[in-house]
């Protein structure tokens, strides 16, 4: 066989390997599909805290973490066997497994996505992905409510803004927003008919301002402070601010917080915080708290309930950046 021939073949097996426009259609149509019952595992590895839950009927049923900084890959499935064991199922019990997706640390939200992509694999079992972010301004929003339980107006707007650190003054971080007093299930719409907001999640009661992304939190303090009309900025007003990730689209019913709520990393950003919240006329607060998986389920059954699921075969984390390996081999490619 000539040297040609061979490298035609090799080709042609090379192609016949690799995913195709149909294959993936293909795998779309064959997706398993959540039906409302049994149990759904979450779990979420892009902080230090080791986060796993498990849920039943939109209800918390049982929840476990850990502070283990770098050590997910160890803990991680002794946590889930102990989870499971605690209420008396195997794996095959799952209906539905729910996974954070970053951004966070890099090698961390690998972990619980890889994992979410095995079960679904191996029980046959939809997946669906969350933003870390989103949960961790959740799981803060829960927190809060509970500290505050009847201090509060039933109506009251609050603006989150999660912080995961990602040094040099940065953080992973978004704006997300809440309307009204109530239960994050109901806030979500799993307690009955979704609201579909126009942005973030589909409950009425609860939306994404500015996307995820890694910000200098001086700088983004600020432009929240703006475009909750709580500070002044020439060429701007209000909800029109544009801040690191555009500019702040917000919804009427999510507009003129009466709060904003730092939640997650912050004793990292204590001086930038202190500096944004001296020039707003808008009450700021400041929430340490470790992330836990019951909000990533419950955002998790949001999106499962719309049959918006993973393909496990090439899904991977929202790293948000590049890493500092990448970054070199980039700049080598340059020079």
């Amino acid at each position: 066989m000539s040297s040609e021939s061979g490298n035609s073949t090799r080709e042609r097996e090379k192609a016949a390997d690799s995913p195709q426009a149909g294959d993936s259609e293909d795998r779309d149509r064959s997706r398993p599909v959540y039906d409302g019952n049994g149990y759904v595992l979450a779990l979420d590895t892009s902080t230090a805290s080791l986060a796993v839950a498990l849920l039943r009927d939109g209800c918390l049923v049982e929840e476990k973490h850990t502070i283990v900084e770098r050590n997910h890959s160890i803990h991680l499935m002794p946590h889930l066997q102990e989870l499971l064991a605690s209420r008396g199922i195997q794996p095959k019990d799952l209906a539905a497994v729910v996974a954070g997706q970053g951004p966070g640390s890099y090698t961390g939200v690998r972990i619980a996505v890889t994992a979410a992509k095995t079960f679904a694999w191996s029980l046959g079992i939809p997946a669906a992905a969350v933003s870390s972010l989103e949960a961790l301004a959740l799981g803060g929003r829960t927190a809060l409510l509970a500290d505050t339980a009847g201090n509060g107006a039933d109506d009251a707007v609050r603006w989150f803004v999660p912080l995961m650190n990602a040094r040099r003054g940065q953080a992973f971080t978004a704006v997300y927003a809440s309307a009204g007093n109530g239960p994050a299930a109901g806030l979500l719409g799993l307690e009955g008919a979704n609201g579909g907001a126009e942005s973030g999640s589909t409950g009425s009661g609860w939306a994404r301002l500015q996307p995820d992304g890694i910000r200098l939190v001086a700088d983004f303090a600020r432009h929240i402070g703006i475009a909750a009309g709580g500070a002044e900025a020439p060429g701007t007003t209000g909800a029109e601010s544009a801040g690191d990730g555009g500019a702040f689209v917000v919804p009427s019913a999510f507009a003129e917080p009466q709060e904003i709520v730092f939640v997650g990393e912050t004793s990292f950003f204590e001086e930038a915080i202190g500096q944004a919240a001296a020039e707003l006329n808008i009450p700021v607060r400041v929430l340490p708290y470790d992330m836990t998986a019951a909000e990533v389920g419950l955002l998790g059954l949001d999106r499962l309930k719309r049959g918006e699921t993973i393909d496990k075969y090439t899904f991977v984390p929202n790293y948000t950046q590049l890493t500092e390996a990448e970054v070199n081999l980039m700049a080598k490619a340059k020079s």
